[in-house]
């Protein structure tokens, strides 16, 4: 089982770096090619857009990743209904996509941007991701995602010169993902055969079972980037710019969170139909390694958080910086509520989730009316730190009753905090000794820490 997990989160966090340090690059230079309005006008685009692809996905990746979990290598018929449904509900989503951008679109560039960036749904519909994650066969899922970030990379440094290039942003960005979805398609039929289906019966039957997680996806979707679109609406693109660069650095921080859960999360299916002990242990084990990785990223990105904006976006991003640090505690308290949630899924206790999602949703959207005409992008953050926070104090009752015994070692903690603090002390006395970039500093960090922390926590992290 550990070697399993160890293997699958090693190539999955391998190729999310990879993936995430590229688009890292492109949303870097973009920010700084276009300028806070224009970039957030195509951040704007893609949380529009996002919304649409809701309908393309319609919760059928986390049905088919948890099938394919259960039946594994007897899934060809599986696969290729879920296949065939998901290019229906995409090609339907598209239209959708038009009608609402040809009569709601603020300006005829924010249409464009809408129908390129909608393109992406088209190809991510034949993408097979989920049985990938389901086989728990990350190393096919990362030779993919890297195929694809390294052309939209390429490509976007290659074309994107200034403002009026940005058409080719979308553009680049579709193509990448056909070039990772054919890839995934090449090794599956290496495997076994995929048929295009059209079964009213069968997608009724897909579509019923994958209600709740669509439900779960519009709603983690309203308090993931609904506070995007009200800026965008209520504030205007600069802010959404700011607000923007602030959030897609903290992705990259969500991007290693995401990789780590779905590597544990068909292994966390198996133990609770196994061995309940087991599967305590392994809860306990995967929170304690949230905690030992989060813990000292929020510490380091509120000190260093005006030199990380400044140095990579510009002097011009600096309103990003306050919204940056709220957001890393957004990202913190997220950590951990995914653990739990994870667990709930994998007893299948999807009606609890529902709920979550419906209270952080609404927590979300309740604080942002509050919080975004006073505070604008600082009020969006603030509200992301207030829902997640809300999310994670329900989930810890819920989960509670599931399994009562101690999640986390109290030893386990005072080291942490204890490293946490010398890494703290050192990135501070660079600060004030030297005037390197702030990567040094990071490194610095990185290296405190983990020198410091190891030794000592290692076993805590490996328990289970």
């Amino acid at each position: 089982m550990k070697k399993t997990v160890f293997v699958n989160f090693s190539m999955g966090l391998a190729g999310r770096l990879f993936s995430q340090l590229f688009s890292f690059f492109i949303v870097v230079y973009l920010a700084r090619v276009l300028g806070p309005a224009d970039y957030g006008d195509i951040s704007l685009a893609l949380a529009l857009v996002s919304y649409f692809n809701l309908l393309a996905t319609f919760g059928l990746p986390t049905v088919g990743t948890r099938e394919v979990a259960c039946v594994q290598h007897n899934s060809q018929e599986l696969v290729s209904r879920i296949f065939s449904l998901r290019i229906w509900l995409a090609v339907i989503s598209y239209l959708g996509l038009f009608v609402y951008g040809y009569y709601f679109a603020s300006t005829s560039r924010l249409f464009q941007l809408i129908l390129l960036y909608g393109l992406a749904m088209l190809s991510a519909s034949c993408f097979l991701d989920w049985y990938f994650v389901g086989m728990e066969d990350l190393q096919s899922l990362t030779i993919a995602n890297v195929m694809g970030n390294l052309f939209s990379c390429g490509f976007t440094f290659l074309l994107v010169k200034n403002v009026d290039d940005i058409y080719y942003v979308p553009i680049i960005s579709f193509l990448g993902s056909v070039i990772s979805c054919f890839y995934l398609l090449y090794v599956y039929r290496k495997i076994q055969s995929l048929h295009f289906y059209f079964n009213i019966f069968q997608f009724r039957n897909f579509l019923r079972a994958s209600t709740p997680f669509a439900i779960t996806g519009v709603l983690s979707q309203i308090y993931g980037n609904m506070d995007m679109i009200f800026l965008g609406y209520w504030v205007g693109s600069e802010e959404v710019g700011y607000y923007s660069v602030a959030y897609k650095i903290v992705v990259v921080l969500s991007g290693v969170i995401g990789i780590y859960s779905q590597s544990t999360w068909p292994v966390m299916i198996r133990l609770f139909e196994t061995n309940t002990r087991q599967a305590g242990e392994f809860l306990k084990q995967n929170l304690q390694t949230m905690l030992y990785f989060m813990i000292p990223v929020v510490t380091g990105g509120t000190i260093l958080a005006r030199n990380i904006i400044e140095s990579f976006f510009g002097e011009v991003y600096a309103p990003a910086v306050i919204p940056f640090v709220l957001l890393l505690y957004y990202v913190f308290f997220m950590a951990l509520s995914i653990t739990l949630a994870n667990l709930l899924l994998a007893v299948k206790k999807d009606k609890i989730y529902l709920k979550t999602l419906v209270l952080g949703a609404v927590t979300n959207v309740v604080a942002n009316l509050v919080l975004i005409p006073q505070w604008r992008a600082t009020g969006s953050a603030s509200a992301m730190v207030i829902a997640e926070l809300v999310v994670f104090i329900f989930l810890l009752s819920k989960v509670k009753a599931l399994h009562n015994e101690s999640w986390v070692d109290n030893k386990f903690i005072f080291l942490v905090m204890g490293s946490n603090f010398i890494m703290g002390v050192g990135i501070l006395g660079i600060q004030q000794m030297f005037q390197y970039h702030v990567g040094v500093s990071i490194l610095a960090g990185v290296l405190i820490y983990i020198g410091v922390s190891w030794p000592f926590c290692a076993k805590f992290i490996r328990r289970g």
